[in-house]
């Protein structure tokens, strides 16, 4: 008789117990409705990119390097960086003025200045060593990505795509996370076109800085008209700038022709 009493009052004590652990264990747990999106324009490749970062060396002097011809359009200012091509010459460096070179200067292949050539030679093989970083870069594991980047918010890390990008429909955001050495690396395949204006832009936020974001391009790459841009262009081809758009980094083309269309800028980061 004794023994059966015992059960109803153990059955008691286990059922307050588990209550309470349970309790405790939906207080630690975030409710989801099902069918619900969490973060679903959120990207991530990494959450830490801080040891991958790409050093472009002397090329970090400039904010415009070409291989064959680099042309101005219209007005433009090139902000706190110098303007190079190699193995072109300073003939085939066109409309500067009107663009204006802010504490910077223009240094062409065939400039009787000492030290010029062996500058241009340095600041390209920079270039071309970088280039081959950014685009064989694996760790951390890169994201592959396709198409029209618009409307996205990627974390830091490296994204390949095999083919062309676009920012088309939307800002391309990329999110820091308060991580101000955070670094981006852009693997992409074929060319990258912005559309700009309203919604084809690269905006930073949660502490991104412009020059840790490094964008190698197999082919070429063009910026839509009024784009605001951030990064560091590294292409394989030509880079051309549409009106109005406006790069915070650089515009580096190992080959072929930087273009500038008017009032564009390009700021050191």
């Amino acid at each position: 008789m004794k023994l059966q009493n015992l059960f109803p009052v153990s059955a008691i004590l286990l059922a307050a117990l588990f209550t309470g652990c349970s309790s405790k264990l939906d207080s630690n747990l975030e409710t989801v409705s099902p069918g619900s999106p969490v973060n679903s324009t959120v990207i991530g490749a990494t959450t830490s990119s801080s040891t991958m970062a790409v050093d472009i060396k002397s090329a970090a002097n400039f904010g415009i390097l070409s291989g064959v011809a680099i042309t101005s359009n219209g007005f433009g200012t090139i902000n706190g960086l110098n303007v190079g091509i190699y193995p072109g010459v300073r003939s085939s460096v066109i409309g500067f003025p009107p663009t204006i070179i802010v504490n910077g200067s223009v240094y062409a292949s065939d400039d009787a200045t000492s030290g010029t050539l062996a500058l241009l030679i340095q600041a390209k093989q920079d270039l071309t060593d970088a280039y081959t970083f950014a685009e064989t870069a694996n760790s951390p594991l890169p994201l592959i990505v396709a198409g029209d980047q618009g409307g996205k918010i990627l974390t830091p890390g490296i994204y390949k795509s095999t083919s062309s990008l676009l920012i088309q429909s939307g800002d391309l955001t990329l999110d820091a996370q308060g991580d101000s050495t955070a670094v981006w690396i852009f693997q992409v395949g074929s060319a990258l076109t912005t559309v700009g204006g309203a919604g084809g832009n690269v905006i930073l936020t949660g502490g991104a800085q412009a020059k840790n974001i490094f964008w190698q391009i197999t082919s070429s790459a063009t910026l839509g008209a009024n784009t605001t841009f951030n990064g560091n262009l590294l292409a394989l081809t030509s880079i051309t700038l549409d009106s109005g758009a406006k790069v915070i980094g650089r515009v580096l083309a190992r080959n072929a022709a930087v273009t500038l269309t008017s009032t564009n800028t390009i700021t050191k980061p």
